[in-house]
């Protein structure tokens, strides 16, 4: 049976169990959302928000089809549609870490189908949801200042700029559905534990980090101010890829 919501708007965010993803999940809610929220872990590791009202947490693995389509017939069930889509899930791994003459066939069909491919699952198997709904919706890919720049990590770094020739391909198609897709380049981002011992140490954790040309970083909610801009504030942007460094790329 479908809820009744009183029209508030649906979002779902992969890679739910991230730090950026916690930080964007409590921007929604503190903005009477109900956030879906999904990752391989099969728990969420925080008591912030997992027994708000607004907010239901699942173990889906974006990288297997048949996990999101079983996602997908909860969602239908339970509220029939999505607004927005966050689609925040990746990472670098194994070898692909030691550069291109180190990484292995393994780890780069990994890593591509983690940054890469999991968007495209969870893009075109859930579109439905985004087509049942009337309102102003979206899609959001998280991507990366590796995508945009020369650091580490060259598969990771192809599959996040892939991701924005993905946002940029489906615009015809998602122009016609009234969805818009843009992306988010986020820079270095200091994790919770990192801005404390910075604060304690006198920059040093920001000291071994590469340099912007402020003297900060990024933290977690600066991202999800970004994606909520994206979202519900700056309604005609479609097609973008969004960096938010603190000047890393100046």
């Amino acid at each position: 049976m479908v809820i009744n919501m009183k029209d508030k708007d649906i979002i779902l965010i992969t890679g739910g169990a991230g730090n950026i993803a916690k930080a964007v999940i409590k921007k929604y809610l503190a903005h009477d959302c109900i956030v879906i929220a999904i990752d391989i872990k099969n728990k969420i590791e925080t008591n912030v928000f997992k027994n708000h009202p607004n907010f239901c947490y699942y173990q889906c693995d974006v990288t297997d089809v048949d996990s999101i389509k079983n996602f997908k017939k909860t969602i239908e069930n339970k509220y029939g549609k999505l607004t927005h889509i966050i689609s925040m899930a990746g990472d670098a791994l194994g070898t692909d870490t030691q550069g291109i003459e180190k990484v292995t066939i393994e780890d780069i069909d990994k890593t591509i189908k983690l940054n890469l491919s999991s968007h495209i699952y969870i893009t075109t198997i859930l579109l439905p949801l985004l087509k049942n709904e009337k309102k102003d919706k979206t899609i959001t890919y998280m991507s990366s200042i590796n995508a945009l720049r020369a650091y580490d990590c060259p598969v990771y770094s192809a599959s996040k700029a892939a991701l924005f020739g993905l946002c940029r391909g489906c615009l015809v198609d998602m122009g016609k559905l009234n969805i818009r897709v843009n992306t988010i380049s986020p820079g270095t981002v200091l994790r919770p534990n990192e801005v404390l011992r910075n604060q304690m140490t006198n920059g040093e954790v920001a000291k071994k980090r590469p340099k912007t040309k402020f003297q900060d970083f990024a933290i977690n909610e600066d991202i999800a101010d970004a994606v909520f801009s994206i979202t519900h504030i700056m309604k005609k942007m479609v097609g973008q890829n969004i960096v938010i460094d603190a000047g890393q790329m100046a």
